[in-house]
């Protein structure tokens, strides 16, 4: 049976074009990537003192009128006499890293770009409990020493204690071990761990979880170390789900390097040495969809040996040239095959030379809706990942998107056409998210399954949809209302000119 065969059921959730997945034939029309607007301006800044370092491993949530933001914090805790490890060395990472201390930190914003960090009184620092510290609350060398890659959801079918999770690196010092667990808490404050921990595999990079209705499961993406012929150590993406976010199945490699990565014709100064790989993973599934993923993975470019050059910041030495980081977009209809889009170019580009996100991006998880826009926060750094650990302070940023605005159908100056395959529906009206500028238009048929227009709605009855709205109505003859059809299988075809269309959903009159 072929695609164009099935009937795709959406109800009344949103449908984006991040794939042909609702699309059977396109004519003089194409997806297209859409990237943010990035201004390279900091939001968010270490300044506390347990806050030498902060790490791009974070998340922003969005609650009433707050931003509330989950971040991790490093303190650079020395002997006495200990000088930063500024050289770059394998030897000063190991250095920084022995007297570095991890923690989950807290702050608010009322806009989302000014924040405040509160005085929680949950740890002690230096013996106040005046700070914004979520834990670890122990320090002491056999105890927990830090906590790194955490993510934060709202569990909205949990009970109350249970209604935040989290999901955390815990890094014993003294045996310098480090496991995958998960956490609960009834505010988003006071943590505690839940589940049969420590879950098993690596995790020393963004590990994302969260509620997948879609499955009735937790799903969690964390990373997973794969070799090569050579020896050489790459990372990957690797996929688990859990039934009650305590017994996890880990199902293994969901996303990494292929064949089109390894070929690239770049100058390398070994032909085998693999130039890339997914430094982390930023999954989330889009709200008000059926099964819209999206990933934002994070990709280090590392075209030549060394991981560390042997002694100072030579370049020519260093782990390989670029020794950069950026950002994809992929795209995916089940969370586990992944496609990814707008031909592999950046999502998130690099800030200009000099800037705090000029060498590292790395995007937070789950993209918070702000008005007709959706803020994609990230952290930045300017200097590359060999370029001298202790150097790497951070910073935090935000990109600015329109509402579903990821990928697009866009119609030239000239026009052309879209038809979706068969679809059932449930609302009232056809709302569409387009841009048509000033000169461009969208007109749309309604068809029976068999492509024959259904009276009342064939393409001469049409009423052109002009503007740049995400939030357009179709209508016929000035009517709007289509919930005579809703439970029969139909088809959509959309004439277009000059525009763009992100996605179409069928809503109530409300």
């Amino acid at each position: 049976m072929s695609q164009t065969d099935l009937i795709r059921d959406i109800g009344g959730h949103k449908e984006l074009f991040i794939d042909e997945a609702a699309i059977a034939a396109m004519k003089n029309v194409q997806l297209t990537l859409n990237t943010p607007y990035q201004d390279h301006e900091p939001v968010f800044l270490p300044e506390a003192p347990w806050e030498y370092r902060i790490h791009p491993y974070a998340t922003v949530m969005r609650e009433g009128d707050v931003f509330r933001i989950w971040y991790l914090a490093y303190e650079w805790d020395p002997p006495t006499g200990m000088a930063l490890p500024v050289a770059g060395t394998a030897e000063d990472a190991r250095r920084f890293w022995a007297h570095t201390r991890g923690r989950l930190c807290y702050a608010e914003s009322t806009d989302g770009v000014h924040w405040e960090r509160p005085n929680l009184g949950l740890v002690e620092y230096r013996g106040s409990g005046d700070n914004n510290i979520l834990g670890p609350a122990v320090h002491d060398r056999v105890q927990q020493a830090g906590w790194n890659g955490g993510t934060v959801f709202k569990d909205p079918g949990a009970a109350p204690e249970r209604r935040y999770k989290l999901w955390s690196q815990i890094v014993v010092a003294e045996e310098g071990k480090s496991g995958l667990t998960g956490f609960c808490s009834p505010d988003g404050l006071r943590w505690t761990a839940c589940g049969n921990n420590p879950i098993p595999g690596h995790c020393d990079c963004l590990n994302v979880v969260f509620w997948d209705e879609r499955i009735e499961q937790y799903v969690g993406y964390s990373r997973l170390w794969t070799a090569d012929s050579h020896g050489d150590r790459y990372r990957e993406v690797r996929r688990l789900v859990s039934p009650d976010f305590e017994h996890w199945e880990d199902l293994g490699f969901v996303m990494g390097a292929d064949e089109v990565d390894l070929t690239l014709p770049v100058k390398r100064q070994r032909q085998s040495r693999q130039i890339m790989d997914f430094h982390g993973n930023c999954v989330f599934k889009y709200p008000g969809t059926a099964d819209a993923y999206l990933a934002l993975p994070e990709v280090w470019w590392h075209w030549s040996t060394n991981p560390f050059p042997e002694a100072g910041r030579d370049q020519e030495k260093m782990g390989g040239f670029p020794d950069t980081v950026d950002v994809q977009l992929a795209t995916s209809r089940d969370g586990i095959k992944w496609q990814r889009a707008g031909g592999r170019n950046p999502f998130l580009r690099l800030g200009p030379a000099g800037a705090g996100d000029s060498k590292m991006l790395y995007a937070f998880t789950q993209p918070v809706q702000v008005g007709d826009e959706l803020w994609i926060y990230y952290g930045g750094f300017r200097y590359g990942i060999s370029e001298g650990v202790a150097l790497k302070r951070g910073a935090y940023f935000r990109a600015r998107l329109r509402l579903d605005g990821f990928i697009s159908v866009d119609a030239p100056y000239e026009g052309g056409e879209l038809v979706t395959v068969p679809l059932r529906f449930r609302g009232e009206r056809l709302a569409l998210n387009a841009d048509t500028s000033a000169g461009g238009a969208i007109r749309v048929q309604i068809e029976d399954e068999d492509g024959a227009p259904v009276e009342g709605y064939s393409m001469e009855e049409a009423d052109e949809v002009n503007g740049n709205s995400v939030r357009h109505f179709a209508t016929w003859g000035g009517r709007g209302h289509v919930g005579e059809l809703a439970g029969r299988v139909v088809r959509l075809r959309f004439q277009m000119n000059g525009c763009k269309l992100y996605s179409l959903q069928f809503v109530d009159n409300s």
